[in-house]
């Protein structure tokens, strides 16, 4: 089986989200493939199967599970496919269980379409401030749970316990973001994002919080392209649009490919 290692949302090596990237010649039972994302031990494998000219089905597993959607992995995924499999292609399509999630080649930038989700209110829990180790100015459910803070150093520093977490989002990811302005940050919002449902306690940087990100801070901040930095240890950069008039988001990055190999099985 041809397997790669790319770094998603960044532009270079050691950088963004490590994604696990296998080419499978037709599916495999999902057993295996949980195997398989347990072994690599990263926060996504992606497993691609062709369906034709630019068309490929794509699934995610995380160590604890199938998820539906993974934005890190579908952009490194969509690397492999313009470097190793289709370079020819301007755009590739990927039919997942979230739907169709496009993504197009911009030069050496990769400009992914995906889901917008926007959230509904959710009641703060009366320990969460002390849990989390922030000021809780906002919450909001989608798939994930997000929190707003007001503190980019609080944010950047914080370290919940992983059973304060599961208390808090025992199925999902934990978004938790803050306002860039009057930060250092060179950017309009930053995020931090934790998963240990997914037995990921911190992702490095998770394009599908993004679905949830984007129309938030698009419509606090009254704009719809922004830039999104997601700090942690490894770190990563968005360029992101709000596409209300067809409810989708963009986001966008670089991607760099670590390692290509075969999987003995």
């Amino acid at each position: 089986m041809e397997y790669y290692i790319v770094d998603a949302f960044a532009e270079n090596l050691f950088g963004g989200n490590q994604a696990g990237v296998c080419v499978l010649k037709e599916p495999i039972d999902a057993e295996l493939m949980q195997n398989i994302a347990i072994e690599n031990n990263f926060s996504e494998t992606a497993f691609l199967v062709n369906k034709g000219p630019g068309r490929y089905d794509l699934r995610w597993f995380t160590p604890g599970g199938e998820i539906n959607f993974c934005g890190h992995a579908t952009m490194g995924s969509a690397y492999v496919v313009k470097h190793f499999l289709e370079p020819e292609l301007p755009e590739v399509h990927f039919d997942a269980m979230c739907g169709e999630l496009i993504v197009r080649y911009e030069g050496d930038l990769q400009v992914m379409n995906a889901p917008r989700w926007v959230g509904e209110k959710r009641e703060i829990g009366a320990d969460w401030e002390e849990k989390l180790g922030i000021k809780i100015l906002d919450c909001i459910k989608t798939r994930d749970t997000m929190v707003l803070t007001d503190d980019v150093e609080k944010l950047r520093t914080m370290h919940p316990l992983e059973g304060d977490i599961l208390s808090i989002e025992p199925d999902m990811c934990l978004i938790v973001t803050a306002p860039a302005a009057g930060s250092k940050e060179d950017c309009d919002f930053v995020c931090r994002v934790f998963a240990p449902a997914g037995a990921i306690y911190e992702d490095p940087v998770t394009g599908s919080a993004h679905s949830t990100l984007i129309p938030y801070w698009s419509e606090k901040l009254g704009k719809d392209h922004l830039v999104s930095h997601q700090i942690s240890r490894r770190g990563g950069l968005l360029v992101c649009d709000d596409l209300k008039e067809t409810d989708r988001v963009e986001m966008a990055g670089h991607c760099v490919c670590y390692l290509k190999g075969e999987l003995q099985l």
